[in-house]
């Protein structure tokens, strides 16, 4: 069975010449992402907690994050399989963008049309994999168009379960992919053409039930390791007071809810057309390119629902409107209602403060020309990697002095500052300092954003250093806002060893007494 699906699907790709070029042209794109440095905190933090599970610590519990639990662990995977390097986490997305753009391919097809399809799988190529987007981050975003689309590709198909439990694997991504699963729960319960109540609440069921599975899979896991609270308070308890920041309104997450009132009315709109006399003048039927509103408009509400105007959360609505793109380039009927969509939501995206557009020339040209800058040696290093960010080049300096040789003589390097054992505290929000310096870090926190507006964080914080007492203690001069109870505490059990990279750096003074 299995291997008759894979042969079908081989022979579709195959005869399908304009998927194989974009998917091969998008490859050669994304080359130079290969050959970034480690300069983005989301990434640098994927990539601390990953090898932090590699050493064997337990997710929430011995290293924190919000997020839920699937990019972490292949952050982990990637570093344990393909090496311990940042290129390793790269390779994997652009490994995992092959399937991607074959199943959204197939997707688009699904929805429309093989022209449709060629033309929309090549907008999402080209926004997704050029820097203007952030595509070429590894971010959880990109990651869940896969399990998205084969999820809807599936569930158009009235595979229910199978679609719930891809779903989930979103999910377990990001949390906000459940407005994806929510687009095509209010699609399927749309779909009242020849189906009884009684069969629409089954579809439904089982859509549920297979959303639910993995879930229920993690929840178990957690638990017999007997970290179910610190999942639980990570990624759902901790994501109630993140997402209130500046979205209070009245009351917590109270702009949420105003924000949350045009894709009440377009849900409540689709509804009155199918069940009322009266809406089914306007037409009844909730066909494909009704979905494709439902989608992206829940999509969109996904991107706008953390309250912050990050560039790469625009990620998520891109699959619907890519989709949107290539029917407005594709079919004369749809073109019109295509333009309103793409004017729509290219404006409100200025309106709330996302700023890509333009940018759009500067950020893509200046990405590719330092590259090839840094191929043929017109660049060095240092300033290929401030290209990026003005703290790259320090931290990879912060990190080769924090474990390179603590004397040098004619035979070479005699010591190293620290060993594989021993661990470090970084009060700044440079996780990237962490992994490239191969050293654990000493609290379960390892960005210091995550410290300053937590009470019960600041003292789960003092309460692991005076335990485990890390060999050096880093402080970003440029950095974050004072934390007192740690220079208290640096100031009893530290000793000042070196300013380098506006960093100061303590050394543990191992005479004085431990309180």
């Amino acid at each position: 069975m299995l291997e008759r699906i894979l042969t079908r699907v081989v022979e579709d790709i195959l005869s399908n010449k304009a998927l194989i070029t974009i998917v091969s042209l998008t490859f050669l794109v994304r080359v130079p992402s290969l050959f970034e440095p480690l300069w983005n905190v989301n990434e640098s933090i994927y990539l601390t907690i990953g090898q932090e599970i590699n050493r064997g610590g337990l997710l929430y519990a011995d290293v924190f994050d919000h997020k839920t639990p699937g990019i972490y662990y292949l952050a982990a995977w990637s570093l344990k399989i393909l090496g311990g390097t940042l290129w390793s986490f790269k390779f994997l997305l652009t490994i995992w963008f092959i399937p991607t753009l074959v199943a959204f391919y197939f997707l688009a097809k699904h929805l429309f049309d093989k022209k449709t399809a060629v033309f929309s799988v090549l907008t999402l190529a080209i926004l997704t994999s050029i820097p203007i987007l952030e595509g070429n981050i590894v971010n959880s975003e990109i990651l869940m168009i896969l399990p998205t689309s084969a999820a809807l590709i599936f569930g158009l198909r009235k595979r229910y379960f199978a679609a719930g439990i891809l779903f989930s694997l979103a999910l377990l991504l990001k949390f906000p992919a459940v407005f994806d699963f929510a687009a095509f729960f209010v699609f399927a319960a749309l779909s009242v053409k020849k189906d009884t109540f009684v069969g629409i609440a089954k579809n439904l069921s089982k859509l549920i039930a297979g959303l639910s599975l993995p879930f229920l899979l993690t929840f178990v896991y957690f638990a017999t390791q007997g970290a179910f609270s610190d999942y639980l308070n990570a990624t759902f308890l901790f994501n109630l007071s993140y997402t209130n920041y500046d979205n209070e309104f009245i009351i917590p997450n109270g702009l949420l809810i105003v924000k949350a009132l045009p894709l009440l009315a377009i849900v409540l709109y689709f509804f009155w057309r199918v069940a009322s006399k009266q809406g089914k003048k306007f037409g009844g039927k909730i066909g494909n390119s009704e979905f494709l509103v439902i989608w992206l408009i829940f999509s969109y509400y996904g991107a706008v629902f953390g309250g912050r105007p990050y560039t790469h959360y625009l990620i998520q609505p891109l699959a619907p409107f890519a989709i949107v793109i290539g029917g407005t380039i594709a079919s004369a009927t749809f073109r019109r209602l295509g333009l309103s969509l793409v004017s729509i939501f290219v404006v409100l995206s200025l309106i709330l403060g996302f700023t890509p557009f333009s940018k759009l020339t500067y950020v893509t040209v200046s990405y590719y020309t330092n590259f090839f800058k840094l191929v043929f040696n017109r660049i060095s290093t240092e300033d290929y990697q401030n290209s990026f960010d003005s703290n790259t080049s320090r931290n990879y300096s912060v990190a080769s002095f924090i474990n390179g040789c603590s004397e040098l003589n004619t035979d070479g390097c005699e010591g190293s500052r620290t060993s594989s054992k021993d661990k470090i505290y970084l009060w700044a929000n440079q996780p990237s300092i962490y992994f490239l310096s191969n050293r654990a870090p000493a609290t379960k926190y390892i960005t210091a954003f995550h410290v300053l507006r937590s009470d019960s964080a600041k003292k789960n914080v003092m309460q692991d250093l005076r335990k485990g007492e890390p060999t050096y203690i880093l402080v970003d001069d440029k950095g974050p806002q004072p934390f007192l109870e740690l220079d208290s505490f640096i100031q009893r059990r530290y000793n000042l060893f070196a300013v380098s990279e506006s960093y100061t750096i303590y050394e543990l003074n191992k005479k004085t007494t431990t309180f």
